[in-house]
This record gives structure tokens, C-alpha cells and sequence, in this order.
């Protein structure tokens, strides 16, 4: 014969000692541990949508970005440093010169590491209007994102089954431990005659 989970006997065994909290709190154990797995296929039927969409979006900006070189033509502010003498790694804008679609030379902000000097050439993305914008979305940041949805969802949902199960269970506590207060003063009421 083989061993039960202790939870399906509360449920299914007959037994007089076994209170009806707990023959419920058993069954609540049960269908959060059910929701929890149902939720598993919905959270990557939507973590997968988030990845299609990912994954559109980088193909857009793909065909709608270009990288070039822009010269700068201003020093960046020198680096900061901590307390302790470590550079601190930051971005900052400065002027730059770059040549955009159909040849025209371009001035503007661009981002670069702090301490960068005039002359130094970066790499930057162009809109097709010639303008710097973010680097595009790719594959991997598609599949992080979807990856991401999926299991956020997942975990959200997770959390609000748990903070149910335990309301519940601490519910039927409080009624279990009133019983029991009632059931002591029946006894004592019972001896005092």
C-alpha cells in the first residue's frame, strides 16, 4: 500500500479526532498548491507575449537605427571619486559633431562616460531623422523582458494565494483556540457541580 500525504488523509479519513477546521485547513493546502501550478501556464502564456512583443520591437528599431561615430567637441566633467578613492562610473552629456543620413553634419548632446576629452570619438544610434537616440532593443533584452513578465506574474500571484492560505489558516486558529477556551470552561463549569 503505498504512503499518503498526511494533508489528503486529514481530508479523506474518517476520524473523530480530526476537526472540521482541519479537514478545511487541509483542503485549503491543497487547492492554493492547485492554483499555484495553474497559474504556472497563464504566467508564460504572458511572459511569451512579452517576448514576441520584445522581440518585434527590436526588429523595428533595427530597421529604423543606424550606428555611426561622433567626434566630440567639448570636454566631458572629469570623474568624481568616492571617499574612499574609487572612481565612480558615470554617464554624462556632452557636445558632439557626428555625420547623419544623407551626409549632413550634425551637432548636438551625446552620452558619454565622465572624463571623456574633445576629439575622442564614441559610438552613438541615429533615428532616421539623424538624431541620437538609445542603442535598439535586442534578442537577448526581448527574452529578459519575457522572462521577466512571466515570472513576475508567477511570483505576484504566488504571493497573493500565500497571504490568503495563511489568513485563512490564522483565521481558523482563532476559532480553533475559541473553541477549545469554551470547551476548557465547560470543564471546569462541569467540575465545580
Amino acid at each position: 500500500m503505498k504512503a499518503r500525504p498526511e494533508f489528503v488523509t486529514v481530508i479523506t479519513r474518517r476520524n473523530p479526532l480530526i476537526r472540521w477546521s482541519d479537514r478545511l485547513e487541509a483542503a485549503l493546502i491543497v487547492g492554493a498548491v492547485l492554483l499555484a501550478l495553474l497559474a504556472i501556464p497563464f504566467a508564460a502564456a504572458a511572459g511569451s507575449a512579452a517576448y514576441a512583443a520584445g522581440r518585434e520591437r527590436a526588429a523595428e528599431q533595427a530597421a529604423n537605427r543606424q550606428e555611426t561615430t561622433a567626434v566630440l567637441i567639448a570636454d566631458a566633467p572629469p570623474v568624481h571619486v568616492r571617499l574612499d578613492g574609487v572612481p565612480l562610473d558615470e554617464k554624462v552629456e556632452v557636445a558632439a559633431r557626428w555625420t547623419g543620413p544623407g551626409g549632413l553634419i550634425r551637432e548636438g548632446v551625446v552620452t558619454v562616460d565622465a572624463g571623456t576629452v574633445t576629439g575622442n570619438e564614441v559610438r552613438i544610434w541615429l533615428d532616421a531623422r539623424g538624431y541620437p537616440v538609445e542603442a535598439p532593443v535586442t534578442d537577448a533584452d526581448a527574452l529578459s523582458q519575457g522572462i521577466g513578465v512571466g515570472t513576475g506574474l508567477w511570483l505576484g500571484w504566488l504571493t497573493l494565494v500565500a497571504m490568503v492560505l495563511l489568513a485563512c489558516r490564522a483565521a481558523l486558529g482563532r476559532g480553533r483556540a475559541a473553541e477549545w477556551a469554551r470547551e476548557w470552561e465547560q470543564l471546569a463549569w462541569k467540575e465545580k457541580r
